[in-house]
């Protein structure tokens, strides 16, 4: 079953979109970052800099890998 054509193919970004994605989500991240670094307090050089890279780059790889979606999904948001 895996290698039967799809009825309507998923279309695959190009280079530039996936740079712009991936820029937005990390964007996203860093202000996310910002918000929970300033309410958390004082948690470490080290914590605070696993607390940025990890918003980075889940906001990234998540922008990148569902595209629209997880934009429609983040802003659906109650």
């Amino acid at each position: 079953m895996p290698d039967e054509p799809r009825l309507y193919p998923t279309p695959q970004a190009d280079r530039g979109a996936i740079v712009v994605r991936g820029v937005c989500g990390a964007v996203l991240g860093l202000v996310v970052a910002i918000v929970l670094w300033m309410r958390c307090g004082g948690i470490g050089p080290w914590g605070s800099a696993a607390l940025f890279a990890g918003c980075v780059l889940v906001g990234a790889i998540g922008a990148v890998r569902h595209g629209d979606a997880f934009w429609y999904r983040l802003l659906r948001r109650p």
